[in-house]
């Protein structure tokens, strides 16, 4: 097997969607020998074709070809219309806000605005992440129905492939508490979660005319922020996102917004 084709197979086993890998599962999802695999994956790592989680050790598509992918994607009337809001996020917050998709049972970075007071810890616009343990994420998948849940991560007592993260849910019932949780408040707030000392709001929204679901967050570090400084980040984001949704004529985002808080 030459290396193209090695190559080739193992993008074409995420393009199933099986979501990330230890070495052995791919190994034995492609029947290749340990040493083949091995040999295949270092020099898929090498070149940015894949990323390997530094605490699970699984590997996943690399940031290069989201980028690539991103690249040849035009720009959605969605996305314009979300990036000026992150614009705005950014600019009132002085934090570092996002713009993300959900792609299967990951959030995929789209773009990131640093403000005047990032925080020191960055994803890269292509960045994977499991949406089940960051605020970004479960805002997504608070816009999805029963049914869509469980076609992600199946019955209510199973565990949670690919932990990420101080307290990822332990499993799909605790993961859907979290989600109806944020779909009650229409955002999710995650503080020392996906990383220590990182905290984050985001809530999503979606074009009812194309289907189109993204979602906003604002990052900060967060033992510089007090509790009345996070919800009035909170405030903020729903003001902004819900006032875009309710443009958009996105359901979800029917009734009244948050007045008007100072983040500072």
């Amino acid at each position: 097997m030459s290396i193209l084709d090695g190559v080739q197979k193992v993008l074409s086993l995420y393009a199933q969607g099986v979501g990330p890998q230890t070495f052995s599962e791919i190994a034995t999802r492609l029947a290749l020998p340990k040493s083949s695999a091995s040999r295949l994956l270092n020099q898929m790592q090498l070149y940015g074709l894949l990323d390997q989680d530094p605490a699970s050790r699984r590997y996943r598509p690399g940031n290069l070809l989201a980028q690539a992918v991103q690249a040849d994607q035009a720009s959605t009337p969605l996305d314009d219309a979300c990036r000026e809001v992150l614009a705005r996020l950014s600019e009132r917050s002085g934090m570092t806000a996002y713009l993300s998709t959900l792609n299967g049972p990951e959030t995929v970075v789209l773009q990131r605005l640093n403000g005047s007071h990032p925080v020191q810890v960055l994803s890269s616009p292509g960045s994977r992440r499991a949406a089940a343990g960051t605020a970004m994420g479960r805002a997504m998948l608070a816009r999805l129905d029963d049914a869509q849940l469980a076609a992600l991560y199946g019955d209510d007592g199973a565990l949670l492939p690919g932990r990420e993260g101080r307290d990822y849910p332990a499993s799909v019932a605790d993961l859907r508490q979290r989600v109806a949780h944020a779909r009650e408040a229409r955002c999710a707030v995650a503080i020392d979660e996906a990383m220590p000392g990182i905290g984050a709001v985001a809530a999503a929204v979606r074009d009812p005319a194309s289907g189109e679901l993204r979602g906003l967050c604002v990052s900060f570090v967060s033992f510089e922020f007090s509790d009345d400084q996070v919800q009035a980040l909170r405030a903020l984001l729903l003001r902004e996102v819900g006032a875009l949704g309710a443009r958009l004529g996105d359901p979800y985002w029917a009734g009244a917004l948050p007045a008007a808080t100072d983040v500072s």
